[in-house]
């Protein structure tokens, strides 16, 4: 039976580069092309050495005043069941094209073929480039030999298989060695300017004014409180722009700001709405890579109130952090005769009781064990002599044998190697020897 599979290029990306763009062999019989230079025929190097193409996208352009050149690379990768292979050229068949597009008086596209890499000038960074590159293979293996399989090219940079540009899918099947054979594919690349010192600046608007924060208001729907993510999208873009740069879609760092406050979104993209959270937009620059991001605080007036109800306890022992699952987090502690603002209530995690701990508001996923805080209520198996050190005795008190008393955490090894627990809600030396009990 055959199978019918979606391969999703994993990086289906084009470096320009002087710089070397390898290649992974066609078959165990026959030398890959290592490097190529330049563009038009690829040609058997004189070493016959195989390189993988890595998965990179990049083309930089020559910097005036310097001897640096242009540099380019091309490649993509796609996966069947667990088995990755990278895009491949044969000697003497597989071949590499060059160009841009610019408008005419009515807005169609005008082709410019770029003959030499070395013909790409600073002048031409933020520029988007189109590589070709024909007769390409994808070697899957043996296991999949025989397969039907349909690859898709991330739907960006005027990325296409065919003459349509706009078609990021091809069908074909693997050979009887596993090999996907695609005649030619375009990718889409920036070129950049990295000698380019011009930095990304985040403007109001509606003014146009430089900002270096943002703040939007917007109102939930209704009793239900929901608000959807692509709202916040959307204003949040009419209200603020990065000149000389492209902002990426905020939604997956919308998603992760409300996930931060224990907020779930739905698949359509709705949750329940707080008072105000804060997310950040992102922008980056074609001609050089500059990035800037911009803190945007989100305004809900009719949101719900998200704050954790809290208090405030006193550690009583040096406690550690743990997770859900009392899988201790980090190597930081809280020190003892400290406060620490923790939730109303303990959460029982295995046998053991825990507070989680609360900052500004918010539930952290963060828990102590509440034995070093609220203590443990023991029963004196003997009399027992209260001490402030391994020699000295706190007071002249004798506990008497069935008395209850609240211990605080695990127990202190003294200078003597006994080992005492520390007794009493205060920070005085007060210890009791742990056979006591």
């Amino acid at each position: 039976m055959k199978k019918n599979l979606r391969i999703v290029s994993a990086a289906a990306a084009a470096l320009l580069a002087v710089a070397p763009v390898a290649a992974s062999a066609v078959s165990v019989n026959a030398a890959a092309v290592t490097s190529v230079t330049d563009l038009k025929t690829v040609t058997l190097p004189a070493n016959d050495a195989k390189v993988n193409i890595t998965p990179n996208v990049s083309l930089t352009t020559s910097v005036p005043g310097t001897d640096i050149k242009a540099a380019l690379s091309a490649s993509f990768t796609a996966t069947i069941d667990g088995t990755t292979a990278t895009s491949t050229f044969e000697p003497s068949v597989s071949s590499v094209d060059m160009w841009y597009n610019t408008k005419d008086a009515n807005g169609n596209d005008v082709r410019h073929n770029v003959e030499h890499v070395s013909d790409v000038t600073a002048a031409a960074a933020g520029t988007l480039f189109k590589v070709q590159l024909n007769q390409v293979s994808l070697n899957f293996g043996t296991k999949n030999a025989n397969k039907d399989i349909t690859l898709v090219l991330p739907n960006e940079n005027g990325n296409h298989f065919g003459s349509d540009a706009k078609d990021v899918t091809y069908k074909t099947k693997t050979d009887s060695n596993g090999v996907a054979k695609i005649p030619y594919v375009v990718l889409g690349v920036h070129a950049k300017n990295f000698a380019d010192p011009t930095v990304v600046a985040w403007l109001n608007g509606t003014t146009s004014a430089p900002v270096t924060a943002g703040n939007i208001t917007l109102y939930a729907g209704s009793d239900a409180g929901k608000m959807n993510v692509a709202q916040v999208v959307v204003q949040a873009r009419k209200n603020y722009v990065a000149m000389g740069a492209k902002v990426a879609d905020p939604t997956n760092n919308i998603k992760e700001a409300l996930k931060a406050m224990n907020i779930d979104v739905d698949a359509q993209g709705w949750f329940v709405a707080p008072k105000s959270f804060t997310f950040n937009l992102t922008a980056k620059s074609d001609v050089n890579d500059a990035t800037a991001t911009l803190p945007v605080t989100v305004n809900v007036p009719n949101g719900k109130d998200m704050t954790v109800p809290s208090q405030s306890k006193t550690v009583m022992h040096n406690a550690y952090f743990y997770d859900k699952n009392a899988k201790r987090v980090g190597t930081d502690k809280l020190t003892r005769y400290n406060s620490v603002t923790v939730a109303m209530s303990t959460t029982k995690i295995g046998d053991k009781t825990y507070y989680e701990v609360i900052e500004n508001g918010k539930a952290t996923g963060k828990f102590i064990n509440a034995d070093n805080i609220d203590g443990t209520k023991r029963t004196l198996k003997h009399n027992a002599y209260v001490y402030k050190t391994s020699k000295k005795r706190a007071n002249k008190v004798t506990l008497k044998k069935g008395t209850e008393v609240t211990t605080y955490g695990g127990t202190y090894t003294f200078k003597n190697g006994k080992q005492y627990y520390k007794i009493g809600n205060n920070t005085d030396k007060t210890y009791v020897k742990a056979s006591n009990f």
